[in-house]
Parts: C-alpha cells; sequence; structure tokens
C-alpha cells in the first residue's frame, strides 16, 4: 500500500504538540511518509499532500501567516488542526507576556477561522497514542471513529467552563474523573464524584470536554455548538 504523504508545519506554540508527533512517528512510518523539519530527513516534498498537520494558533496581526495557512489550506486533501492552540485558540488566546492587557494581545485564532478544517485534535498537547488512533483510523477509512475529530473542525472554542456548564450543572455527569486526570494544568479537581474547576488555572484547551465519555457524546450528536 501507497503510504500516505503527510506534511506538517508550525506556526507557533510550546512544540509540545511537535514533540508528541515525533513520539508517534516510529510507530506510523510503515504506513506515513511525513515531511517534517524535526526530522534529520524530510520524506516526501510535495506540491500537493495527502494530509496537511497544522500545529500553533493564528496570529491575526500577521498577514503573512494568514496567507502561509490558506496555501496550506490548497496543498492539502485533508487538512489536520493539531493541539488546542490550532483548534480552539487555547492559552495562545490568552497570552500578554505578563503585561498589562491590550487588545492586540488578544489576537490568536484557530485555524478554522481562516481556512476550512478537515479534522481537529484537540490537547494540550495530544498523546502520542491519539496520532497514532488518528492515522490508523483515517487510513482504514473508519467514520465512525473519526467522527470527534470531524466534529470538532467546525467548533471555534472549548474548555473547562463548557463542561461545567454542558455536564455537571446539567446532572450528565457520571463521576468517572476522566476530565481531573486528562487536564494539563490540574484546572479540575474531583470533589464529591464531580470535576469542580479552578478558574484561574483553566487554560481553554478543551481537553477535558473531549476526555469527557458525556461530553464526546454529546459532540458527536450534535448537541454542543
Amino acid at each position: 500500500m501507497e503510504k500516505l504523504k503527510v506534511l506538517h508545519v508550525d506556526i507557533g506554540g510550546c512544540e509540545g504538540c511537535n514533540v508528541s508527533i515525533l513520539r508517534a512517528f516510529p510507530n506510523v512510518q510503515d504506513f506515513v511518509e511525513l515531511n517534517m523539519k524535526y526530522l534529520a530527513k524530510k520524506t516526501c516534498a510535495e506540491d500537493k499532500y495527502d494530509m496537511v498537520i497544522i500545529t500553533g494558533g493564528v496570529c491575526m496581526n500577521e498577514p503573512h501567516i494568514i496567507e502561509k495557512v490558506k496555501s496550506l489550506r490548497e496543498k492539502a486533501s485533508t487538512l489536520v488542526a493539531f493541539g488546542s492552540c490550532a483548534t480552539f485558540g487555547g492559552i495562545l488566546r490568552f497570552c500578554r507576556g505578563g503585561q498589562e492587557p491590550r487588545p492586540d494581545h488578544r489576537n490568536f485564532q484557530p485555524i478554522n477561522s481562516v481556512v476550512k478544517v478537515d479534522y481537529s485534535i484537540p490537547g494540550c498537547p495530544p498523546t502520542p497514542q491519539m496520532v497514532q488512533s488518528f492515522f490508523k483510523f483515517f487510513i482504514a477509512g473508519d467514520e465512525r471513529r473519526l467522527r470527534l475529530f470531524k466534529v470538532c473542525a467546525d467548533i471555534k472554542k472549548l474548555s473547562g467552563f463548557d463542561l461545567i456548564d454542558d455536564i455537571v450543572l446539567t446532572g450528565l455527569c457520571i463521576g468517572c474523573g476522566a476530565c481531573e486526570l486528562s487536564c494539563p494544568t490540574q484546572a479540575i479537581k474531583m470533589i464529591d464524584k464531580r470535576p469542580n474547576l479552578i478558574a484561574e488555572k483553566c487554560i481553554r484547551c478543551g481537553t477535558c470536554y473531549v476526555r469527557c465519555p458525556r461530553a464526546s457524546q454529546l459532540l458527536c450528536m450534535g448537541g454542543k455548538i
């Protein structure tokens, strides 16, 4: 079987997502041909790719970044936003470098604010295991298992606040603790088998929402706008 030709482009972030992709690569290289600047040798260089993966959020104050994302959309048969910054804006939306806030500090947006995204993989960062699973499901054409990633591609924001509103306060929470275990900043604590959000720690990555079995089911059923 011909390998999937994949291009990875990073447009700014903490490098965590890039490390996750690199860690997953040894387990997918038999069926994925990856062009990534962090590899010692680029494995493919094409004008068109089966898939383009973008990490990092779009800085709306940098026209060349916006044009770069648009050009990548044209190169990609399938465009994937990888990580919470690319998917929902994540922590980049709230960064201000220790300075007093100004309007131009909040200028990062998710990829889907600029171009059509086919699949979004939230996480801060997504795990290497999730990368492997995504590629396997994609190559197998398993749309049922890809449904969550496809739904996330149309959502522009998701956070712990949404989890509390949609799942906890509505009585849908089953107290499994998946949200607490998945939160990268420990912004969620289980108290009496119910998630409590520490607002100051939430980086709006959406990881807790996607990992929650009830919330992810709600997303796939179209219950989240």
